[in-house]
């Protein structure tokens, strides 16, 4: 698959764009697949990543903010990409119609933050936390993938993160070290801080008291008004030039201030304590959401340093190790590190699934299953089509069976659904809750009424029933899992022309699992 990534950065424009952009080629190459970068980059620390990672470049005018499409349509006729994904908030409303109009057929991706950057596509992402939970207007996007677990990031920051500290500490160990001083500081706003923020954060760490070693990340004018800021303080500063591993070096302190842009992903993602401030408009929605997560410490915006409250806020966090490791946990739940992953592999799926297409009338109607049913529900378990694509592909004896069936119908993270039509049983669905508001489904069509496309029908009845029964009790259900084994292409299919998309790489048996998140009204 040839992959074609448009984005720009260095200067006014950060780059954050980039870094994304070159996680998500990592994550592409490894899958075997083939990766042009293009767009504007500016700075000698961007030029550098570019120059190491696994892409061919082609240098291009800030991506089409002059208006004339016409450099667009070359460039897509000379790549003749299978995936054309921007990460560009100035980038053609029309970027799908533009696309089409060459005729090479190619998947078009689009990365948002919220409301920034938005634009319909065939797949788009929102990495921004919490995006899942909010509402976005229809617009005929195939593939929605929001939220923070898609938030790509290196190579590098996985590796960073299996090499960084255990977060499964015990609250005891945690609470044996309340009073411990953190001592090493990382000061990082992104690769060319344009608002300045490096600055402010190192004198709100002066103004802490603490004798502490910070490294700051800046040049030029922020690099000289750092040294000023920590000038007659208890802070040794280290004032450093953008590194290639920031990764490495972020693991490596006690605690990091950011800005609230892409290094905050990462820092969640390594696990390293963290305190953050949002520079630009884009940046406060995932900065609100990630400090109402406890996932790091809320700083405030471009006016950085006059509040005495972020003073009191950072002081804490360096003299009480309960209050960082609850901010490490808080952040590996935001951030997992497999979000470049799941972009690809969606990005696979939209290549071989072109479009979803509706489901048509069918008259089904699924009701709770009761002890009346068993004997049905066990000659579909025990059918050899079913075996073969189930978990535990052996017979189930009849006693065992029933013994299953009386005690899910008793449970109440359980839901058992027969679902039928006018002619009779289709089929069963079960549904199990594993998180939050997720549940997992198991389905099996009636072997009667197989080769009758009642699958995708059957789902999605099953879905509707699921979700109203939740919100009769009071709860809500915020997405529908799959585990399916990929030799099982049948129910692969199914999932994928369904919404579902891929959520975790097969595991050691084989089975994948994929996510469709409850749309929010």
């Amino acid at each position: 698959m040839q992959v074609l990534l448009g984005c720009d950065g260095g200067g006014p424009l950060g780059v954050g764009h980039v870094m994304r952009c070159l996680a998500l080629a990592e994550a592409a190459v490894a899958a075997g697949h083939t990766v042009v970068l293009a767009g504007h980059f500016e700075g000698s620390f961007l030029q550098g990543q570019i120059a190491a990672a696994p892409v061919e470049v082609s240098h291009a005018p800030t991506w089409m903010a002059d208006g004339d499409p016409q450099p667009l349509i070359d460039l897509v006729a000379r790549v003749r990409p299978d995936v054309l994904h921007v990460d560009s908030y100035v980038a053609f409303d029309r970027l799908r119609e533009l696309v089409a109009s060459t005729g090479v057929g190619a998947t078009v991706s689009n990365m948002e933050d919220g409301t920034f950057g938005r634009r319909p596509a065939d797949v788009v992402v929102d990495p921004t936390f919490g995006a899942e939970l909010v509402a976005r207007p229809g617009d005929a996007t195939t593939w929605l993938l929001r939220g923070s677990r898609y938030t790509p990031v290196r190579q590098r920051v996985i590796d960073a993160r299996r090499r960084g500290c255990d977060a499964s500490w015990s609250s005891r160990e945690a609470d044996n070290r309340v009073g411990q001083v953190a001592r090493s500081v990382l000061v990082v706003m992104g690769g060319t801080d344009p608002v300045g923020l490096v600055p402010a954060a190192v004198d709100l760490l002066a103004r802490t008291g603490l004798e502490l070693e910070v490294t700051a990340i800046a040049v030029g004018e922020n690099a000289e008004r750092a040294r000023n800021a920590a000038q007659g303080s208890a802070v040794s500063l280290n004032v450093l030039a953008p590194v290639d591993d920031l990764a490495a070096m972020m693991s490596g302190h006690d605690l990091v201030i950011s800005a609230a842009g892409t290094s905050i992903g990462e820092l969640c993602c390594i696990g390293v304590p963290s305190a953050v401030a949002w520079a630009v408009d884009n940046q406060r929605p995932g900065y609100d959401r990630v400090v109402a997560a406890g996932a790091a410490i809320g700083l405030g915006g471009p006016d950085l340093g006059g509040d005495e409250r972020a003073v009191g806020l950072l002081k804490r966090a360096l003299t009480d190790w309960h209050v960082r490791i609850q901010l490490i946990r808080a952040g590996r739940q935001v951030v997992d590190g497999l979000g470049a992953w799941r972009v690809v592999r969606m990005w696979e799926q939209a290549r071989d699934v072109r479009s979803l297409a509706s489901i048509g009338e069918v008259d089904l109607v699924a009701r709770p299953a009761t002890l009346q049913d068993a004997r049905q529900l066990w000659q579909w378990r025990n059918d050899p089509a079913t075996r073969v694509g189930s978990r535990s592909p052996a017979e189930v004896p009849w006693d065992d069976h029933l013994r299953w069936l009386a005690t899910s119908l008793a449970r109440t993270d359980r839901m058992l659904l027969v679902v039928q039509d006018p002619r009779g049983p289709v089929g069963t669905v079960r549904w199990d809750l594993r998180g939050e508001g997720e549940w997992e489904v198991s389905i099996t069509v009636s072997p009667e009424r197989r080769g009758q496309s009642l699958a995708r029908p059957l789902l999605r009845t099953a879905e509707v029933a699921l979700s109203e029964s939740a919100a009769s009790g009071g709860n809500d259900v915020t997405a529908y899992l799959a585990v399916v084994h990929t030799d099982n292409h049948t129910s692969m299919r199914l999932f994928e022309t369904s919404s579902y998309v891929p959520d975790l790489p097969p595991d050691p048996q084989g089975f994948i699992q994929f996510r469709k998140d409850a749309r929010v009204a």
